[in-house]
């Protein structure tokens, strides 16, 4: 296959996994669902021969429970940083701090703010596409905007809105959580960053979105007119579901 493809297999608090593949390796992004549903996935993209390896952004349940105190051994390799692999319980994984390489793919790991031991976020780039895939953080760095910046894909939180947070039946400590420096990127968190780093041909998933204190419309609305009011060009938009994932893109290169 002359090209990479790019499906969002589940994002929200019930379990996050992401999936980036060319002819020969295939990258999953989290594995907080089931391994029968990622096989199930794999095997539906017909990408089920590639060699697989596991990036694990952080070690809470909705990013790793796939992967959490394994009894068998995986048919791929587990990267992670080294607090998060122990925090997740991995018995066998490899440190990732910078660049890892894989094949046709340079796998960056960006240090984000959410309250977990070492967090962060993952940039994939190969020699003419880069892939984005950033959730759990309560502000974005300098550093992270300038590495997203021109992403081909972009799958960023977009966690909740603030008046339905605000108002919504949470326990003020939890609704502090959310909004504090090392919680979840709101609406208009995310608007902030989207008019900082997309570009035209940037294909923009919006992920992550809680069940209670956010709507996809109003998700959607607040990225829409953010870049419309600033003039600035996309090649598509959505949000990402629990249920269904994303749309499958395809970069041809």
């Amino acid at each position: 296959m002359d090209g990479i493809g790019f499906n969002m297999v589940a994002s929200g608090s019930a379990g996050n996994c992401s999936l980036i593949w060319d002819g020969e390796d295939l990258l999953i992004i989290d594995m907080g669902i089931s391994r029968k549903r990622l096989n199930r996935r794999i095997e539906e993209l017909k990408v089920a021969r590639s060699q697989k390896s596991l990036f694990i952004s952080h070690e809470h349940s909705d990013h790793c429970s796939g992967v959490k105190n394994l009894k068998t051994k995986p048919d791929f390799d587990i990267y992670t940083r080294e607090m998060t692999g122990y925090a997740a319980g991995l018995r066998d994984f490899y440190r990732i701090n910078g660049e890892t390489v894989i094949g046709n793919f340079r796998i960056r790991a960006i240090n984000v703010s959410h309250d977990a031991s070492d967090p962060v976020g993952y940039v994939v780039e190969s020699s003419r596409m880069k892939i984005s895939v950033v959730s759990d953080l309560g502000v974005v760095s300098p550093e992270l905007l300038e590495y997203i910046k021109g992403s081909d894909i972009l799958a960023l939180e977009s966690n909740h809105d603030e008046e339905m947070l605000r108002n919504g039946p949470y326990p003020v400590s939890l609704k502090n959580r959310i909004s504090g420096r090392f919680g979840h990127l709101s609406n208009d968190q995310t608007a902030d960053v989207l008019e900082k780093v997309v570009q035209p041909d940037t294909r923009i998933v919006l992920t992550h979105l809680s069940q209670k204190n956010n709507l996809p419309d109003l998700a959607l609305e607040k990225a829409r007119t953010r870049l419309a009011d600033k003039q600035i060009l996309y090649r598509s938009l959505e949000c990402a579901t629990q249920e269904n994932g994303s749309s499958l893109y395809f970069l041809e290169i």
